[in-house]
């Protein structure tokens, strides 16, 4: 196992060993002594331990036991850890199995205090991971830098002990979010028909299946669309009917696939997936949910990348909604994932032209043509002492992109890569929000074409409705920096928070469960490392 992710639960057996054999201090020896039997067995097994935040929260209520003695609570716990599964998290049966043997076998001071500690350690375990999440997330790719918020040891064991023991103690602790529980749903519904053997037999390989063509293979489509639940898909028709298309339609842009009808090679490969490679990606979503279990404000922005969409949340409802363009699938290009505040908007923004693109992109271009940096308003600066230069009197052909010397610099104008307004959240990846003048690309299902910053298509609604707290007028107070036709800048009185996140199972709009495709492929690799911490899928009944 990989060090950089948690080892899923505690191994009780080698921790009561451990307590067992490892000897006392001589202060701690005389402080067990004048406490009464019960809590002086648990203080000596705490003492023994090396997890020093549990020996903190029982010394603060002087060695009382939470879960010891206390059969509600134990048996709360336990089908808590039986339930981990529902959650997408790894089910440990030696755990489990470790604490019925404890709880068969207490009775005297030391196997109470043996059993109080075995199950206070699983407790915190499972808890933190149904609060927080099992995995760290920055651990996972260096694409991926979301803190996730753990709780501390001594809150969640004084949750427990002020609990009734029921389960509404874990109901509390799971993320507080209609999608979580959507997604726990669709989890125990795609394991239901894993069991089942799926969604029927596979479509074969052929040709695009088109409108009007009549084959085994469309029946075949037929019967899985049918099985997915795409209404107009009933009956035993080998036709490919106006019916069936409008329901390929559908399903393609469920998939964030073009809805065009035709079943190619990618709607083929996502109508032939298993129920176990959806499951998949609803336990990576499920995880991705408890990474963000923590209040995100009041007022927030949201921009999911797998679904090209950006939200303004206020009080947990979207007041704005927007498409979005993101970075292109490539590695180099992929816009990441973070947590940050908006602080400032700039508007008729200068475009300084990152010298990857400079040297990449612009280079070529004029050594084919050395005016088009005039014609596209763009200034070119010698790198160090900004002497100003025209590429058209410089032999371009002595650059490569090794040494290329300048940097470049877009005016503001009609023609600026960043359009009217950027929004600024100033971070290490050197990204933001921000308009184009480019606006065809929006009308596209799968909207990841940028270089990592994101287009934003309602750029002045987004501004209007950040200013919409500070001022009286806020079209009126763009508009006046607008006309000024220079760069401008706009201070939020109170940054919003911004998220940057990659959510490919969701509610949409609609309250509806969508999936969208992995266009980054991070699914495969939140999943790897949560199979790495011991969750597991069920393989499709034959």
């Amino acid at each position: 196992m990989s060090a950089h992710f948690k080892t899923p639960f505690f191994k009780a057996s080698a921790f009561v060993a451990f307590a067992t054999l490892a000897p006392l201090t001589a202060h701690a020896q005389a402080t067990a002594l004048i406490l009464p039997p019960e809590a002086g067995a648990l203080m000596t097994a705490l003492t023994a331990g090396s997890d020093t935040s549990l020996y903190a929260y029982y010394e603060s209520t002087d060695f009382e036991p939470v879960f010891a003695g206390r059969p509600a609570k134990l048996a709360a716990l336990m089908a808590a850890l039986e339930s981990a599964g529902a959650h997408g998290l790894p089910a440990n049966d030696v755990m489990i199995d470790d604490l019925r043997a404890a709880m068969a076998n207490a009775g005297t001071p030391d196997s109470n205090a043996a059993l109080e500690l075995m199950a206070a350690q699983a407790y915190v375990d499972f808890a933190t991971d149904l609060t927080s999440g099992l995995l760290n997330p920055d651990d996972i790719s260096s694409l991926i830098n979301i803190n996730a918020v753990r709780p501390e040891t001594d809150d969640l064991l004084a949750k427990a002990a002020s609990s009734n023991g029921s389960g509404a103690l874990y109901d509390s602790l799971e993320p507080q979010d209609p999608s979580y529980n959507a997604l726990q749903e669709e989890l125990a519904h795609l394991e239901a028909l894993v069991e089942a053997g799926g969604w029927g037999p596979k479509i074969t390989a052929g040709r695009a299946l088109r409108p009007g063509q009549s084959n085994d293979r469309v029946l075949a489509m037929r019967v899985r669309l049918l099985a997915l639940g795409y209404v107009g898909t009933e009956g035993d028709s080998p036709r490919y009917d106006e019916a069936l298309v409008e329901a390929v339609k559908a399903f393609q842009a469920d998939n964030t696939l073009t809805a065009d009808g035709i079943v190619g090679p990618q709607t083929l490969t996502a109508l032939n997936s298993d129920p176990s490679v959806q499951m998949q990606q609803v336990i990576v979503n499920l995880e991705r949910r408890r990474w963000l279990n923590y209040e995100l404000g009041a007022r927030h922005i949201l921009v999911n990348q797998a679904n090209f969409t950006g939200y303004v949340m206020d009080y947990g409802l979207p007041t704005l909604v927007t498409r979005v363009v993101v970075g292109k699938a490539s590695a180099k290009y992929q816009t990441p994932e973070f947590i940050d505040s908006m602080t400032h908007m700039v508007v008729n923004p200068n475009w300084n032209v990152p010298q990857s693109i400079a040297s990449q992109e612009y280079l070529p271009q004029l050594l084919r043509d050395p005016s088009v940096l005039t014609r596209q308003n763009i200034t070119m600066r010698v790198r160090g002492s900004g002497e100003r230069v025209d590429a058209r009197l410089i032999d371009m052909s002595q650059y490569t992109v090794n040494n290329f010397p300048f940097v470049l610099q877009q005016q503001p104008g009609s023609r600026n890569a960043l359009g009217k307004v950027k929004f600024m959240f100033p971070n290490k990846y050197n990204i933001y929000l921000h308009d184009t003048p480019s606006r065809s690309l929006f009308n596209r299902d799968s909207r990841a074409y940028s270089h990592g910053c994101v287009r934003v298509q309602r750029p002045l609604d987004l501004a209007y409705t950040l200013l919409a707290p500070q001022v009286s007028d806020p079209e009126g107070t763009f508009q006046a920096a607008r006309n000024t036709g220079r760069a401008t800048t706009i201070n939020l009185e109170t940054p919003v928070p911004i998220y940057l996140t990659y959510q490919t199972v969701f509610l949409d709009e609609a309250g509806e469960l969508a999936y969208r495709v992995d266009v980054y492929g991070r699914d495969q690799l939140v999943f790897d490392a949560l199979a790495e911490n011991g969750v597991t899928l069920p393989e499709i009944a034959s």
